[in-house]
């Protein structure tokens, strides 16, 4: 399957030679913040991020959300939209979606080719997610200039990053859903011996088409089955790491559309990753810890009609990454502490069929060099990132090249106890994908024809977004507006006109680059009314309100979402947790051009959760009901909202054990 693994093989034995030399000089471990995996109690995974726009999303919030697609189950959150087709959506952070959203598989690259159309899945089983981390600021630069957004890390952890309190732990999930039939089953498992750790886990999720809304009907076409699982070693001492882990998702799914429709597409994804994470105590001149990282991957999925006879096209992805970076001390009084690194990337990716193809071959390396301090002065704090980036793209007939730069940074400072404000400012860079310079050809699935532009230039955007923070016991609140100006910004619009392919009218899609705005607002809080017994009784609330349209002529971007607002009343003590929620999305007249409005809809969930725990065995069952009032809805950014609707009313129940 891997032609890599001589090399892969090599450096895990130099690694382990290295951590037996520290080791064999170590007296005693230490370790700070030992949480425990089974209960998805896992630290985020980074040091170096601001708190401006970050959004930590854990496994009790997950259970409430959890869908097939990862867009799907973050589109509720401040300043987070999904952008897809049925199964199939991608978070789009401020309005901002495909490459300029990255998403990471437990702090490393997730490859798929999501960022490369809306009917395309984010190559990860929501059944396995313990959080989701939303990560904004200068922590983005670790990852790449395709974290222009924001950067989406959905964790699992396979690698025992953080060492278990207990030997062994387990946990065993059911779910059932009325809407489709879904079944869903995972296990999770770890057994820890002196400081090796051994992580497993499985799943399995089946469910026939989705129930409409107000009518007895099925939204045609948009089953799904998913299976995946993996293995993870790992040596954690408390101060020295090294851990390996192997995982595979393998997935068939439907491309939602009209009954009889000749284009609905079906899908068969398979992903197969080998992951390494190591890091080393360090004592040597300024520097604390050596952190290796790496990541290799085999990502591709056929696309086909429902007949399996026409435009059998193929998909791939082969992304071999290496990060490596070095924790640094204070280096004068006002810095804190410090990361220098280094990230190189290799993706091998194309779209081609016996009888079309949509994209060329594509080869792109990138070599980028970041910095990230932490600053701590008397009237503020500072959180500063720099990153440096070559990239180079090249197929059989062009070879482009860009260096793209990033700066980021964060003000932050209490102006009294519990209430903080912050400041940020941004320029970053990104470079065009491969789609976006390449693609040439029909994509069935979409009824696009989509054309590449290999004279595009990078993107630069210059983002300012000011906030203000208050935390004291149950009352909270954020308000958060930002001002991004993007010079150059690329896009893929429909230019009005059409082209026959076997018989289909498909819409011509072009890239080009315009002076685009992106403006907002989010606010997102919580207040506790009363206590009653020993229950709290809160109410929260979000909202969003955004705007992105072409400098030059004021004409709106196309898929920008749709403005919302959600509330909700919660009751919830140590063992019960129930919440009344009512979400409302906005009309979206403002579009882009040869794109229709979309109306507003509205949806109230509740749900009912109770903790259990009996000699030792502990879990909870949850009851929960998506759109009790069966409303009809359309998402302005599903790739086919005449002919896809959202879920109809569905009852959801979900029992998970812990051991």
């Amino acid at each position: 399957m891997f032609n890599f693994m001589p090399s892969v093989l090599v450096l895990f034995i130099s690694l382990i030679g290295a951590f037996c030399f520290k080791i064999a000089h170590s007296i005693e471990s230490i370790f700070t913040t030992p949480d425990v995996f089974i209960t998805s109690k896992i630290k985020p995974t980074k040091d170096y991020e601001s708190d401006r726009g970050n959004l930590l999303h854990d496994s009790h919030q997950l259970e409430k959300s959890r869908k097939y697609s990862i867009g799907q189950m973050l589109r509720d959150l401040p300043g987070i939209a999904s952008q897809g087709m049925g199964n199939a959506s991608r978070p789009v952070i401020r309005g901002l979606g495909n490459s300029r959203v990255k998403i990471l598989q437990n702090s490393s690259s997730l490859a798929d080719v999501s960022e490369f159309g809306e009917d395309h899945i984010v190559g990860y089983d929501p059944l396995l997610i313990d959080k989701i981390e939303v990560i904004k600021g200068p922590g983005t630069l670790l990852y790449g200039n395709n974290g222009f957004a924001g950067v989406v890390n959905i964790i699992n952890p396979l690698i025992a990053v953080d060492k278990p309190l207990a030997d062994e732990n387990y946990e065993l999930g059911f779910g059932y859903k009325t809407s489709g039939g879904e079944l869903g089953t995972a296990l999770k498992l770890s057994k820890s011996v002196d400081n090796f750790t051994i992580r497993g886990s499985g799943s399995l999720l089946s469910s026939g088409p989705y129930d409409l809304a107000n009518v007895s009907t099925k939204q045609p076409n948009s089953g799904k089955f998913v299976s995946s699982g993996g293995v993870g070693i790992t040596y954690n001492d408390g101060k020295n790491l090294l851990g390996v882990s192997l995982d595979k998702l393998e997935a068939v799914y439907q491309n939602p559309g009209s009954e009889g429709e000749e284009n609905m597409t079906s899908l068969n994804p398979t992903r197969n990753t080998i992951n390494f994470n190591s890091s080393l105590a360090l004592d040597y001149l300024i520097f604390e810890k050596f952190n290796l990282e790496g990541t290799v991957s085999e990502y591709n999925h056929a696309e086909r009609t429902t007949d399996g006879n026409k435009h059998n096209i193929t998909f791939f992805n082969d992304t071999y990454e290496l990060k490596t970076s070095l924790n640094h001390k204070s280096l004068f009084s006002q810095n804190e502490e410090g990361l220098i690194g280094f990230h190189f990337q290799n993706k091998n990716q194309g779209a081609t069929g016996d009888e079309e193809g949509h994209l060329t071959p594509t080869k792109t390396n990138s070599f980028a060099f970041f910095v990230l301090e932490k600053l701590k002065f008397d009237l503020f704090d500072l959180d500063l990132g720099g990153r440096v980036e070559s990239v180079n793209l090249k197929t059989t007939k062009y070879d482009r090249g860009f260096f793209p730069v990033a700066f980021s940074s964060t003000v932050k400072r209490e102006i009294i106890p519990n209430n903080n404000v912050f400041f940020g400012f941004d320029f970053t860079q990104r470079a065009p994908n491969a789609v976006e310079l390449f693609a040439d050809g029909p994509h069935h699935a979409l009824e696009n024809i989509e054309t590449g532009n290999a004279n595009l230039d990078k993107e630069s955007s210059y983002n300012i977004s000011l906030g203000y923070n208050y935390d004291k016991d149950l009352n909270k609140l954020k308000i958060e507006a930002y001002y991004n100006y993007i010079n150059d910004f690329i896009a893929a619009d429909r230019n009005g006109n059409t082209q026959d392919v076997e018989g289909e009218d498909f819409n011509v899609v072009i890239h080009d680059q315009y002076n685009a705005l992106f403006t907002g607002v989010e606010l997102s809080g919580q207040y506790g009314i009363t206590k009653i017994n020993d229950l709290d009784f809160l109410a929260n609330f979000v909202g969003e309100f955004l705007k992105g349209y072409r400098t030059s002529n004021d004409k709106a971007i196309t898929r920008i979402p749709q403005s919302k607002v959600n509330v909700g009343l919660q009751l919830l003590n140590e063992e019960w947790d129930t919440n009344l929620k009512y979400y409302h999305y906005f009309d979206k007249e403002f579009t882009g051009p040869f794109y229709t409005r979309t109306g507003g809809h509205s949806r109230l969930d509740f749900d009912l959760t109770k903790d259990f725990s009996y000699s030792g065995l502990s879990g909870h069952a949850m009851f929960n009901v998506s759109n009790l009032l069966d409303t009809v809805g359309r998402d302005h950014l599903e790739a086919k909202k005449g002919q896809v609707q959202l879920p109809g009313r569905s009852f959801n129940f979900l029992l998970r054990f812990y051991y």
